[in-house]
């Protein structure tokens, strides 16, 4: 199953419309979180918001996560040891307020685990071949807080 959120503050419909289109031509279960999003997804199941306790339920049960580039959805996905690409949010789209998202891609494209899309065809290449993605090992306490301090030296630069 894959799991495919976008976050609560910001629609994101170029993201749900491509995993979408992806999935017209598939078997494979796909539940993604859409927010506020426009796009009524047409062959995966969706809720626009879940619970807590839903959303770590349908992430436990998956075996890919796709996300917004939000740094809590990629900490979660490198706890849970969940492969997890991610589409980053463009500004010149009217999908978010500045690019700090297409800023991080390069950093986060350098952890295990982590992948990373910026068109439709990135993200339909890593779906035709999701299994050959693999998830980060365990991470450490002292590892998730050196990951915390670089993220927030990224943010601030």
């Amino acid at each position: 199953m894959i799991f495919v959120a976008v976050g609560t503050q910001f629609p994101f419909d170029r993201l749900i419309r491509c995993v979408d289109k992806w999935a017209a031509n598939q078997q494979e279960t796909i539940a993604a979180q859409i927010a506020h999003g426009e796009y009524i997804p047409q062959h995966i199941r969706w809720e626009r918001f879940m619970t807590t306790e839903v959303f770590n339920q349908t992430l436990q049960q998956a075996n890919l996560f796709i996300s917004h580039a939000g740094m809590g959805n990629i900490i979660t996905a490198l706890e849970q040891q969940k492969p997890i690409i991610v589409m980053n949010r463009q500004s010149e789209l009217g999908e978010h307020r500045n690019n700090h998202q297409t800023d991080g891609l390069e950093w986060m494209e350098k952890l295990s685990g982590v992948y990373t899309a910026r068109t439709c065809e990135e993200l339909e290449i890593l779906l035709n071949n999701k299994g050959d993605l693999k998830a980060n090992q365990q991470m450490s306490l002292d590892r998730r807080k050196s990951l915390i301090n670089f993220i927030d030296q990224v943010i601030q630069a």
